[in-house]
């Protein structure tokens, strides 16, 4: 007989502040599993404790705590004595799905380490020194661009749903990390050539990526510091998604500063982040995001449409547009006169 669990961890608990307080139980269920490559033990069929601890080289007592725990969160079904994958390990949570988050699993577990020095972060203002986190889980720029392979497919598509790009010849995807935002742009629109650019480590999986698209003869990588180094301007149109973000307020009025002059005359500048309203409150997962950068970075934050534009305005760029993606970011669209 197989069992799952309909019941997940916080919906064992009615009270709202329980709830929140709870959530890094089933957090740390999943991210532990996904740590130890559990789910894909379990790819050829059913394995008991015992076997599943021998493969892990875990204890067994441990495994089988921690999968009686999956299946009661509905991601294991036990059969008799086995565990086997169920349907959402099968969609997600194995590295051979297209739609997996195996990799973003691995930059999540990271980041809850870091959420777990928040208190610190408040304190004194920046993020705790990565010598003092697991030396597993700080990973590097290139298991980064993996993360975000897997967070932005679904996110690209959609954007390049919604964002006009008739009449652009040459597209600079600014940041591009892996690429995943170029080559839905390129695909949509057989006539566009599109350069990504962001750090050599980076552009390793870009190009990968871009080879198995088939797109090399659109689709170029270009290797440097976007703060430094020559964009290969002019373009038509510059695309800088989820890096807004990342910076202080005078970083980015310096990076933006230097995109406005890559552009043509008349090309535009879309800026794609979690943009907020005055109030700073909305859209909430903008508002929460904030301090995602508050332990990772020095000076990075969610900044306001108003703030944003006030930047771009300085810089001679006019607003044209803001444009909400499903994903919960914006577009906002600027032109050089």
């Amino acid at each position: 007989m197989s069992t799952s669990g309909p019941h997940p961890v916080g919906e064992h608990f009615t009270d709202p502040v329980d709830r929140m307080a709870s959530g890094y139980r089933a957090c740390q269920i999943l991210l532990t599993a996904n740590r130890l490559g559990l789910f894909e033990h379990l790819v050829e069929g059913p394995l008991g404790a015992g076997e599943l601890s021998s493969r892990l080289e875990a204890d067994r007592r441990g495994v089988r705590i921690l999968c009686d725990a999956l299946v009661a969160e509905g991601l294991l079904e036990r059969e008799g004595t086995g565990y086997t994958n169920g349907p959402l390990v099968e969609q997600f949570l194995l590295s051979h799905s297209p739609s997996s988050r195996v990799h973003s699993l691995r930059h999540t577990a990271k980041l809850y380490e870091r959420w777990g020095r928040l208190h610190d972060a408040v304190v004194h203002g920046r993020p705790v020194a990565e010598e003092f986190l697991d030396p597993e889980l700080v990973g590097d720029e290139e298991q980064f661009a993996k993360a975000m392979a897997d967070v932005g497919r679904v996110s690209a598509v959609e954007t390049s749903e919604v964002l006009d790009l008739g009449g652009v010849r040459r597209l600079l995807d600014m940041g591009g990390g892996p690429a995943i935002y170029a080559i839905e742009f390129a695909r949509r629109h057989p006539d566009l050539e599109v350069v990504v650019f962001d750090s050599p480590n980076t552009l390793q999986v870009a190009e990968r990526n871009i080879r198995t698209a088939g797109l090399e003869d659109r689709i170029s990588c270009r290797a440097g510091n976007a703060l430094e180094d020559d964009l290969g301007a002019p373009y038509d149109l510059i695309f800088i998604s989820n890096v807004v973000h990342i910076y202080s307020a005078a970083t980015n009025q310096q990076l933006l500063g230097r995109c406005a002059t890559a552009l043509e005359p008349g090309g535009r500048l879309v800026i794609k982040d979690f943009l907020l309203d005055d109030d700073r409150l909305h859209p909430p997962g903008g508002a929460v995001f904030a301090v995602n950068m508050l332990v990772s970075t020095e000076g990075g934050d969610c900044y306001s449409v108003t703030e944003v534009n006030s930047w771009l305005s300085e810089l001679g760029l006019r607003f044209e547009s803001l444009v909400d993606v499903a994903t919960k970011s914006r577009l906002l669209i600027a032109r050089k006169p």
